[in-house]
This record gives structure tokens, sequence and C-alpha cells, in this order.
């Protein structure tokens, strides 16, 4: 089952509290691309065996990054796969982190084919599917479960970012930058799903800025753009996370930089935000 399309059974529903159906239930529509599995399933792999050196799902997550640059290095794979695979972990557990205060173990994973619609046509992708078991403690509210998150992610993602290092040579420095952003980007949508943006901006700035933490950052924080609609005369805002790892897309054949990069001077970034938020009216 999806965040998109689930149907939990009856042993399902009983294993797990109601909260986390029901996060499941507000948030698939708008996050198509995040697939997850309640209970347990035989069609997936153990994360550490998905992601060990050498495996299928490793080589296959390297190679799907081709399909959004050309003149990929294996560490531009390396950093791509890293911010594709942290943002979609994001999104699922934190989806129920924000929307129940639950803390869900990834017990299984699959690279799976999913379509999309842009402007209209549908595009063939792929994505991680996440089979996920039931939380070992209660539910947790406050800094508890800001700490217990934060944990919990930080868990599953060092093997990863191990084996890529091993396999690409991307420092693990830069991978964790990469999924910091991933994080900071995941709640400030889930933030707008559930309705308290600044609730999702706070949590997520808890963990990136607490000292110690292997996602913490500096440059890494949300910032308010602000401009004035010329035909309606409508003032528009829009909050944007401000990327503190680059994802080296600027590195492949006719790439460039992306308009929340970390490389960009401030007052260019602005600019190009300005223009965004006036492309889409502010949504």
């Amino acid at each position: 089952m999806r965040l998109n399309d689930h149907r939990p059974t009856a042993e399902i529903a009983a294993a797990f509290a109601p909260q986390a159906l029901a996060v499941a239930d507000h948030l698939r529509a708008q996050f198509p691309d995040a697939a997850v599995s309640l209970g347990p399933d035989s069609e997936f792999s153990a994360p550490g065996d998905f992601w060990a050196a050498g495996s299928a799902g490793l080589e296959a997550g390297m190679a799907y990054q081709d399909f959004f640059g050309v003149g990929m290095t294996d560490r531009i794979r390396a950093a791509h796969l890293i911010a594709f695979y942290s943002r979609q972990l994001s999104v699922v557990l934190g989806a129920f982190h924000l929307g129940a205060g639950l803390q869900l173990e990834v017990a299984g994973i699959r690279f799976e084919d999913w379509t999309r619609l842009h402007r209209g046509a549908a595009i063939a992708g792929k994505c991680y599917h996440f089979c996920l078991q039931p939380p070992a403690t209660e539910r947790k509210g406050g800094e508890e479960g800001v700490r217990a998150f934060e944990r919990g992610f930080i868990a599953h993602l060092t093997p990863v970012i191990a084996v890529l290092k091993a396999r690409t040579g991307l420092s693990s420095g830069a991978q964790w930058r990469l999924a910091a952003d991933a994080l900071a980007g995941a709640f400030l949508e889930i933030g707008r799903a559930i309705g308290d943006e600044a609730r999702g901006m706070a949590e997520a700035l808890a963990i990136v800025k607490r000292p110690g933490s292997r996602l913490y950052s500096d440059a890494l924080c949300y910032e308010q753009i602000a401009a004035v609609d010329p035909a309606s005369g409508e003032h528009i805002s829009r909050q944007y996370r401000i990327r503190c790892g680059c994802c080296l897309y600027f590195k492949t054949e006719g790439g460039s930089f992306c308009d929340t990069c970390v490389l960009l001077e401030p007052e260019d970034r602005r600019a190009r935000l300005v223009t965004h938020l006036m492309q889409n009216g502010g949504a």
C-alpha cells in the first residue's frame, strides 16, 4: 500500500495507532512520490541488504540519477542519490512524526516504478517504497519526540552514507549536509500540508541547529520571500528552505545552480526566488 492508495487491512489497523492511518490518509494526495506500506511484507529487502555494497538496490539507485542530468560522475550521482533518498525518507518518516508524534521504523525498502503528471503529461520515474513497522515506544511529543526522530533518521542513514562514500568517494560531510537539506525541506512541505508550517520549520531547526548533531549546519535556514503581483497588486510571500549542501548538478553537462543553492550569492538567490514566487503565485 502507498500513501496515495493505501487500503489498511484489519490486522494492520489493529497493529498501528489510528493516528498513523489518519496521517497516511491526509498526506497521500500531497506526496504522490512517497510510497509506504504498513505492516509486514515479504516483497521488501531489509535496509542492510538493500544498501549493501554492490547490491542491486545501490546500483539501481546510482544508475537512476542519470535520469536527471547528462555527464554525471559517480560523485555527482552519489550527491543526487543521497538528496533524492533522504527527501523521500524525510517525507515518509516526517509525516508520521509531525502528524501523529509517531517514530516509525523502516523494516524494508524497494525501488519501484511510478508515474507523475507534469504540465499535463505523464512522466515515468522511480521512487523508494518503505515498509514501516509499528514504533517500539509510545507516542512522543515536544523535545523528546524531536530527539527520537533525529536518532532514528541518523541511524537509518549512517550505513547508506558509508556505502556511498566507499562506492564513490563523496565525503560523509557533503552527504550529511544534503540529508539535512532534505529533512528541512520535507518538514516545511509537511508543515504546509498539515496547516502548521511554523511547527514544521521549528522542529527541523531544532535538529539541524543542534550543536553536535551530524545534521548540524550554520548555513541551512529558512527565508521568507515576498513580492507584489504586478497584475493584481496582491502581496504574496512564501517560506523557502535555503540549502547548506550542494547536489553538484552545476557540474553536469548544461547544468546550473539550483535556486536555493548554497553557492549562490544571497542577492542572486533572492532574485531567483522572487521569480519563482511570481511564476507560482505564492503557491
